[in-house]
């Protein structure tokens, strides 16, 4: 019986979408904050054409106070968005990651400034998970551990990140979707405060996302188990919960691996 691998070549280059808008007036109602917060992400997605699969409030839809951080995620079949909230000051954080080759989100970009005025910060990059097409293009964010990625970065345990990476060279035992599961489980679920909230979704054929959220940071990984064998990884929170994330997905993504691993690190914006 011959196994016939998935090509998933097509999404070897997706884009990232990371804005911060100030001045975000939103309902002193929470309950009705909350649902305004909903109906944002929600309505400018499906301006975009995305395919919602599943989204999950943290802390929540009910008991919310009056001055928590409000963290809404979506579970897209292109991949995740997040939006982080805090009524104190009135920031929003807005993060999109698609690997569609055909939806890159300027719809949803464009809806969400028609609706909230233009962000303060943007950045727009390519997410690159084909181990060949990041050599050629940018080498310089290629490293062989976390380890040489956090010594280049230097990452301030307390100051804010938004980070992009990508592991590459996944051996397929891996890719498969209940070790992926487990992996992801035992690395972002290690030390973090309850409750910590998390969603999955598999794909016919393959592949798999997740999202992760907590008080310490968020987390959203896309698996490409075809012919790419890599893994996107979308990280916000501080510099050291990232720098612990990241650490603990390589070890349990490479433990036992002989060669050098391969892995792509991107700091999008810091200290917001």
């Amino acid at each position: 019986m011959t196994t016939v691998t998935l090509d998933d070549s097509k999404y070897a280059k997706g884009t990232g979408i990371f804005s911060i808008y100030k001045n975000v007036e939103f309902p002193t109602d929470v309950k009705k904050r909350c649902m305004a917060l909903l109906e944002l992400g929600t309505e400018t997605l499906l301006a975009n054409n995305f395919i919602i699969l599943d989204f999950i409030p943290y802390p929540g839809l009910g008991e919310v106070g009056e001055d928590e951080v409000l963290r809404y995620s979506w579970i897209l079949s292109e991949s995740h968005r997040i939006l982080i909230y805090n009524p104190k000051t009135k920031t929003l954080i807005d993060e999109l990651y698609t690997c569609s080759p055909e939806k890159d989100g300027r719809i949803m970009f464009e809806k969400t400034n028609k609706r909230l005025g233009n962000p303060l910060k943007n950045h727009m990059l390519n997410e690159i998970v084909s181990k060949e097409i990041a050599l050629e293009e940018e080498p310089d964010k290629l490293f062989h551990s976390v380890q040489t990625a956090s010594d280049k970065f230097k990452l301030a345990n307390e100051k804010n990140y938004c980070v992009s990476a990508v592991f590459f060279d996944i051996p397929d035992r891996k890719l498969d979707e209940d070790s992926l599961e487990d992996m992801l489980t035992i690395a972002l679920n290690k030390d973090d405060q309850k409750p910590v909230i998390e969603s999955a979704c598999r794909y016919d054929p393959q592949g798999y996302t997740y999202i992760h959220q907590s008080s310490k940071h968020f987390a959203g990984l896309h698996s490409y188990p075809g012919t790419l064998k890599s893994a996107h990884l979308s990280l916000i929170g501080s510099g050291n919960a990232i720098l612990s994330v990241l650490e603990d997905v390589e070890t349990v993504v490479y433990k036992s691996k002989k060669k050098e691993p391969t892995i792509s690190i991107k700091i999008v914006a810091e200290n917001f």
